[in-house]
């Protein structure tokens, strides 16, 4: 029971006393051992429901629930299956949407507990053209869809030595940009706070590159507190096309984004799994006009092993 009581405690603690940009990408940073290793007996199928909170430009709120599925297939391969949705709130309305299916594959190349290793490899495909539009017929930004729209390839490694410090290296390439946005911020005069989003009409997003460094530490009542440091960069300038029919540059949205995060899990007798994410920018890019600006959030996920 007291044990208990204390990690109620460390979880709301955590909980309310941290503030983030997020992961400010365009989703690898949560896939598979890009996210979180299982240092522990890894079971046969679970299944994740997770939920995203976050406040994001112009108290913009967004509520992110979302489905995994994945199988254990044996001692060296790990398949996954993810779906996304968002409910966006703000100034401009209100939308809920489905927002993008991920299939992840990963692969540890030696039975080496010690001194780990993992390849990851996976897609991500939109659900939706990023072009949904609020009550009065308008469409909305970015912030408020609930996917970029883009046909992603990922590629990552993770190396995790003595079980306990963590290094991540990944890429996400959009290589199919399938993104049809109308919004731009003359549809809405005589608000000030429009000016803030920037405009997206048949946005193109740039890839991102992912470098992380964690440590795990083993807590009593089997609990795993893992802090860690998170570089993206990404690595173009976005684009969107002009009333003129023409591309121009968004200026601002190439440039690094560093988070320092944590992560806790508690892992419980049935092997299932209660976590909690949060982070802290240090530092970010200028411009985020794919929609990803966030001043704080938390993630919480719940898992069953069976």
């Amino acid at each position: 029971m007291i044990k208990n009581f204390c990690f109620i405690i460390s979880f709301a603690f955590i909980s309310f006393n941290a503030f983030s940009q997020g992961c400010s990408d365009a989703g690898f940073c949560s896939l598979g051992a890009l996210k979180n290793v299982n240092t522990g007996n890894q079971p046969k199928h679970i299944i994740d429901f997770g939920f995203n909170f976050g406040y994001g430009e112009q108290k913009t709120l967004t509520y992110n629930p979302y489905l995994q599925y994945g199988v254990t297939l044996n001692d060296k391969w790990f398949v996954q299956g993810k779906l996304t949705s968002t409910y966006a709130k703000g100034f401009l309305g209100d939308k809920f949407d489905v927002g993008d299916i991920y299939g992840v594959v990963t692969y540890k190349p030696t039975t080496d507990e010690n001194n780990a290793i993992h390849l990851v490899g996976g897609i991500k495909i939109p659900l939706t053209t990023s072009n949904d539009k609020n009550a009065n017929g308008l469409p909305l930004p970015l912030d408020y869809q609930s996917s970029i729209g883009t046909y992603d390839v990922i590629g990552g490694i993770n190396y995790l030595f003595h079980k306990h410090l963590e290094a991540d290296l990944a890429l996400q390439l959009p290589v199919i940009q399938n993104n049809k946005s109308t919004f731009s911020p003359t549809l809405y005069p005589g608000d000030n706070r429009i000016n803030y989003f920037a405009p997206t009409i048949n946005f193109e997003r740039k890839p991102d590159v992912l470098f992380r460094l964690g440590v795990y530490i083993n807590l009593p009542a089997a609990i795993t507190l893992k802090p860690n440091l998170l570089a993206i960069y990404h690595l173009g300038q976005d684009t969107y096309q002009n009333p003129a029919g023409n591309r121009d540059q968004l200026i601002g949205t190439k440039g690094l984004t560093i988070n320092e995060g944590i992560t806790l899990t508690k892992q419980f007798k049935n092997n299932n799994r209660l976590e909690l994410l949060t982070a802290m920018p240090i530092k970010g890019r200028q411009v985020r006009a794919d929609g990803l600006t966030r001043k704080w959030v938390l993630n919480v996920q719940y898992s069953v092993a069976f």
